[in-house]
């Protein structure tokens, strides 16, 4: 067995500051593509969580036999962000929200802002204060 908790890959990404999160399942490919592009497009750091089957090992621990079982309980557990957002809180725990769960288009992007730190040390601009910050970070 495994002693260690789960987390939510997505929700970590958020909380370190990636732009862009997303979430979906193989079972549905065309919008998981749709969704790797959108993030590869993001100007920012972006997360993607594909959710794929592993029926030896994930599929063997919860009596799964074949592939197939497998990817159908992915497919149960998974909902539109939408629909996700709409579920009583009690009921969230039992689902993963998929589809773009953050995009903040307006955030500052990590490389730029260093730029910005080594003109001030190259005398090129003005300190940084806060108010270079569009939204904190």
């Amino acid at each position: 067995g495994n002693i260690d908790p789960t987390f939510d890959g997505c929700k970590l990404a958020e909380a370190a500051g990636a732009s862009f999160v997303g979430r979906e399942n193989v079972t549905a490919p065309k919008k998981l593509e749709k969704l790797l592009v959108q993030a590869l497009e993001h100007k920012g750091f972006s997360y993607v969580e594909a959710l794929s089957n592993c029926h030896i090992n994930l599929g063997r621990k919860n009596k799964m036999v074949s592939a197939m079982e497998n990817l159908d309980w992915i497919d149960s557990i998974t909902i539109p962000k939408k629909k996700y957002d709409a579920l009583p809180e009690e009921e969230k725990i039992n689902f993963l929200p998929t589809g773009i769960l953050k995009q903040d288009k307006e955030a500052n992007e990590y490389c730029e802002m260093y730029k910005e730190i080594q003109k001030v040390h190259q005398g090129l601009r003005p300190k940084i204060t806060q108010d270079d910050f569009v939204k904190k970070i």
